[in-house]
């Protein structure tokens, strides 16, 4: 008995041990349930039975939140690490992302630009982009004067600019003087095509026997040029010769402005003198006798009235500007285009149309006054169609007027074909 009795307690020990043991795994399992929260879900059953509902109802159904699982203290601490974990760094991508490119646009959206502003940046750019690889040391002083010409090429100009030319001259002056410095600072590789271009301005502007031109066409230096061997005198006359071109080029331009400048002039004293004829007429009849006698005694006057009157100085005025208006559309075909700011074509146009109407007044005063034999008006319409021909036939001084600003606006382009026939052909005996 004694020994079933110490073989029970030792069996009683060995639970009490083994219960020991497993109850600290028990508590934290216990625990660890009770700190995570049980979500709350609807039966499977009466989910099912309510959908079913809902779809024999036609309706949808409305989903429920679901109630967060995160527990306070856990939330705090994960926004914590995540608020102090470091960025990553960018991506290859965006380190690599290619900078929007600058519109090619220099002028504002509504800015009115010229044709000659155009010109002027084109250039510009041009000459910029030829000696961008060079040290800001060698092209200090081109960059200086293309600086020059991008502002003078922007507006406001100043006032009067359209008169006297004031912006455009500084623009071209400041773009041909950098364009002459190429050949002193660009590098031997480019230097023969400066030599080109200084042979070919001298061409068109130089004469035969000008020394530039003759130096800048010497085979030596056109050897010299292409091999690389090309000394610090050479690229000095290659610069004096396309500088002398350019010079030309600019006084060309001028004289072609002061042209168009005296045509405007003429216009506005030719319709100066028209309007106080008709002034004058239009007080004083009796000044401007248009009204011829005929052989019944009465008066034919281009006013269509029976005495004279103010308005037929008007009347004849009126068509002999529209036979002015129409010498100058015939005129158009003889136009040539050009490049140059200053239109010609324009001004002469202005010339011919009050110098047309003043031409008519002279013209009818003349034939009315019977001191041209076998020549007499007697209808209004023989009239008014005279009057149109004497408006017509200013043509024969605005021509020698014409004629003149050709010579000086063909000049602007380089040398005629006749020049050129005259420097290659051959020496008479």
């Amino acid at each position: 008995m004694k020994v079933r009795s110490d073989q029970n307690q030792n069996h009683s020990s060995s639970l009490a041990r083994s219960r020991r043991e497993t109850s600290p795994s028990v508590g934290k399992t216990s625990a660890s349930v009770e700190k995570t929260p049980a979500v709350s879900a609807a039966p499977p059953k009466a989910s099912t039975a309510r959908a079913s509902a809902a779809d024999r109802a036609g309706r949808p159904t409305r989903a429920r939140p679901l109630r967060s699982t995160a527990t306070p203290g856990v939330s705090t601490k994960v926004a914590a690490a995540t608020a102090a974990r470091p960025a990553p760094p960018p991506t290859s991508s965006a380190a690599t992302a290619p900078e929007p490119q600058a519109s090619a646009r220099w002028w504002k959206r509504s800015e009115r630009v010229g044709p000659w502003q155009v010109e002027v940046r084109h250039r510009v750019e041009d000459l910029a982009s030829q000696v961008a690889a060079l040290p800001p040391a060698a092209r200090g002083s081109v960059d200086q004067q293309l600086e020059l010409a991008r502002r003078a090429s922007t507006r406001p100009f100043p006032r009067w600019q359209w008169w006297n030319g004031t912006s455009i001259e500084t623009a071209w002056n400041a773009t041909h003087l950098a364009q002459s410095m190429l050949p002193l600072v660009v590098d031997s590789a480019a230097l023969p095509g400066q030599l080109v271009d200084a042979r070919r301005r001298s061409m068109m502007r130089l004469a035969v026997a000008d020394p530039l031109r003759t130096a800048v066409e010497e085979p030596a230096l056109t050897d010299r040029t292409e091999a690389g061997r090309a000394t610090r005198r050479d690229r000095h006359t290659i610069n004096a010769a396309l500088r002398a071109s350019l010079e030309l080029a600019d006084d060309e331009h001028r004289n072609l402005r002061d042209w168009r400048n005296r045509l405007l002039r003429v216009a506005a004293l030719a319709l100066l003198a028209v309007v106080m004829t008709v002034i004058v007429a239009a007080l004083r009849p009796a000044y401007l006798p248009l009204c011829a006698t005929l052989q019944d005694g009465g008066l034919l006057c281009p006013g269509g009235a029976a005495r004279a009157t103010g308005h037929d100085a008007t009347v004849v005025a009126f068509l002999g500007a529209l036979g002015g208006a129409l010498a100058a559309i015939l005129a158009m075909r003889r136009a040539s285009p050009g490049s140059s700011p200053y239109r010609i074509t324009p001004a002469l146009s202005l010339v011919r149309v009050p110098l047309g109407g003043l031409t008519a007044v002279v013209g009818i005063m003349l034939v009315q006054s019977g001191e041209i034999p076998g020549l007499v008006l007697t209808r209004p319409a023989q009239v008014a169609v005279f009057a149109l021909l004497f408006g017509f036939s200013q043509e024969l001084v605005t021509r020698l007027l014409e004629s003149r600003a050709r010579i000086v606006q063909d000049a602007t382009k380089g040398r005629s074909s006749a020049a050129d026939r005259r420097d290659v052909a051959p020496p008479t005996s």
